[in-house]
């Protein structure tokens, strides 16, 4: 800290009779953000960058403070990349910090973008292909994520998240064989890891070896007794084997570790549905369109759930909800059917309101009677 003071001195003694030196500014900025001084940091980039607009390190370090600063920051700090990229199109620091700065702002498709102008560029570094292949893998580009995840492989062949997100990728490509070989592999490299043989239970899952899977999961569970994702796998290889309260055990027990656990929610409520629980199975669905509130499905189950219960106006609504989400999701077919259960509901619901009016008037004139007699009870 003593030789950071001591050069920030030098560094104002130089800045005292040269004020115009935007390299100077930049290099206070500098050393102010490694004291963690974030406030005189950005003051100072900024000057830098009055003096001389395109100054492409202080653009990049004003970027790098800001995500310093906090993830509340990340799109000013984008905006501050952007702008030293033009600079350096070919500096790889700035198009690393670019790509953190969308991965906090959870632009997916642009930091892979990135990702491969940095491959191209530097082809021997596993961490890239790696991270190419979990964003592959979360755009559902199956096939892309399995050639990143050999190419991590290739040059790390020990690399135990590799072997798990590509027995993933193959999963989701129905190529069971070569992902259980992937994530057996990696259950061997990693016996302690319990994502690992999560994942190994999921592929058998997947492939129908249930008794293989509970196998996994099990060790799974004993390896980290908290993962509320075992139990929701476990729910469902106990579904799968026609074993709905087991199932509703283990999605119940899924969350508890994990309350807002939207796949443990909806197999948990489905199930409900199955078994014929309208009442519970309508209470979770309460909860999951209050976290989902995009699937046409989950509230067109829940509507359904409703109306098991006669209760029709609550189940209009939900089927009105249903409505607009299949049509906004191009699905006519199933925006029609939806319309016409909710106007069945809705004929049903002023039906109950009807009889609910009628009940009122007939409990006001009982009591008008009662009163009435009662008064001339006591006048007598």
């Amino acid at each position: 800290m003593e030789n950071t003071d001591d050069t920030l001195r030098a560094v104002d003694l130089h800045l005292k009779a040269n004020p115009d030196d935007a390299a100077a500014w930049n290099a206070k900025g500098v050393i102010h953000a490694q004291k963690h001084e974030w406030g005189e940091a950005l003051r100072s980039l900024d000057q830098a960058l009055r003096l001389d607009p395109n100054l492409a390190r202080a653009h990049s370090n004003r970027g790098r403070v800001l995500l310093s600063i906090g993830p509340d920051k990340a799109s000013e700090a984008l905006k501050s990349f952007n702008k030293a990229l033009p600079l350096l199109p070919d500096a790889l620091e700035s198009l690393r910090d670019k790509a953190v700065s969308l991965r906090v702002l959870g632009h997916a498709e642009e930091e892979l973008d990135c990702y491969k102008k940095i491959s191209e560029v530097s082809r021997n570094e596993w961490e890239v292909w790696l991270r190419m292949g979990d964003l592959q893998l979360e755009l559902g580009d199956f096939k892309d994520a399995d050639s990143s995840y050999k190419v991590a492989l290739a040059l790390k062949e020990d690399l135990v998240p590799a072997f798990i997100r590509r027995a993933i990728a193959l999963a989701m490509m129905e190529s069971y064989t070569d992902a259980l070989k992937s994530a057996e592999t990696a259950t061997k490299l990693a016996p302690e890891n319990a994502e690992a043989w999560l994942i190994q239970g999921d592929v058998n899952l997947r492939a129908g070896k249930h008794k293989s899977a509970l196998k996994s999961l099990k060790k799974a569970s004993e390896l980290d007794p908290t993962n509320a994702s075992v139990e929701n796998t476990m729910g469902m290889v106990a579904y799968k084997d026609g074993k709905l309260d087991e199932a509703v055990t283990h999605l119940r027990r899924a969350l508890v570790r994990q309350r807002r656990y939207p796949s443990a929610m909806r197999n948990l409520a489905f199930i409900l549905m199955e078994q014929e629980e309208w009442s519970e199975a309508s209470r979770v669905f309460e909860d999951l369109t209050a976290l989902v509130k995009d699937d046409p499905d989950l509230f067109d189950a829940k509507a359904t759930a409703l109306a098991r219960l006669d209760d029709f106006c609550n189940a209009e609504e939900a089927w009105e909800k249903a409505r607009k989400l299949y049509k906004a999701k191009g699905d006519e077919r199933e925006a029609e059917r939806v319309t016409v259960l909710g106007r069945a509901a809705r004929i049903n619901c002023g039906k109950l309101k009807k009889a609910a009016r009628a009940q009122r008037e007939d409990e006001k004139l009982t009591r008008r009677l009662s009163d009435r007699h009662e008064f001339k009870r006591k006048a007598s």
